[in-house]
């Protein structure tokens, strides 16, 4: 529908559309209604063409006349006052429900905007609690395995000490040494590996009390522990011991692996310095 067919669905005459169109240049409903609003008082009332033939009054009937068209044409203004004042309100009352809608359409889009950073935040929580399970969940096997390889370890030892009273006894009884029935039942006691790793955990004590932990291959020589201990942490002499069992790695260890020296999958190492060894 075009602007002045909307005009005139208003109400407002042909001569004010005209006007408002051509003169005022409206391009849109508001600015015809203030351009009629503003100058109706300049819009003339279009004449109507007639094919009756013109009457010539009398002055008493010119005068009655004019006194009637002046009447019609103040009812005329009148009654355009009035249509622009219900008109100016409607469009008050539009420009309030557009205003209404537009902060209604703002509070939305911060709620949304809230709701969206809410769930952003969740999810970087949610991210940060699993990396802390992984954490947990590998430490707690580091634990364990540390644990099963103490427990390997004084079961070896235990285990080599009954072979060797065993051995004794038997030396001293004058029986052999290969028929002492113990003997068996000590390598049933060791627990043998059923996987084999590939990786060695090292957790190692620094002279200054600190603790590091690194990972190496499992068939990487004990050399390589020195070297990184050296490289990364400390550069004076030192030696490295081991508590569980109990044993001071020398030089000839250094061509070992780590598998070959049971530290694999992991093991705990102390470091003293030379000074600090020999007193």
């Amino acid at each position: 529908m075009s602007l002045a067919e909307q005009l005139s669905e208003m109400g407002f005459e042909k001569n004010q559309i005209d006007s408002a169109v051509n003169i005022g240049k409206a391009a849109n409903m508001e600015q015809a209604i203030d351009w009629i609003t503003t100058h109706n008082n300049e819009i003339t009332p279009g004449a109507t063409a007639s094919s009756e033939p013109v009457l010539t009054l009398s002055s008493s009937d010119s005068a009655t006349a004019t006194a009637t068209g002046a009447a019609t044409a103040n009812a005329q203004v009148e009654a355009n006052s009035l249509k622009c004042d219900e008109i100016q309100e409607r469009i008050v009352a539009r420009r309030k429900e557009q205003q209404m809608a537009d902060e209604k359409k703002a509070i939305d889009m911060e709620k949304k905007r809230i709701s969206d950073g809410k769930t952003l935040l969740e999810i970087k929580q949610k991210r940060e609690e699993d990396e802390m399970k992984k954490i947990a969940e590998a430490n707690r096997r580091e634990k364990l395995e540390t644990q099963l390889a103490k427990q390997r370890a004084i079961e070896k030892i235990e285990a080599d000490k009954r072979a060797r009273r065993e051995k004794a006894a038997a030396e001293k009884s004058g029986g052999v040494v290969g028929d002492v029935p113990a003997a068996k039942p000590q390598v049933a006691t060791v627990p043998q590996p059923t996987r084999q790793y590939d990786e060695c955990n090292l957790q190692i004590r620094l002279s200054d009390g600190s603790t590091v932990r690194h990972t190496f291959k499992a068939a990487d020589r004990f050399e390589k522990v020195i070297e990184w201990i050296h490289q990364t942490h400390h550069t004076n002499p030192f030696v490295l011991v081991q508590n569980y069992p109990k044993k001071e790695f020398n030089e000839s260890d250094n061509y070992k692996s780590l598998t070959e020296l049971g530290l694999v999958p992991s093991g705990s190492l102390m470091m003293k310095s030379l000074a600090h060894f020999q007193t």
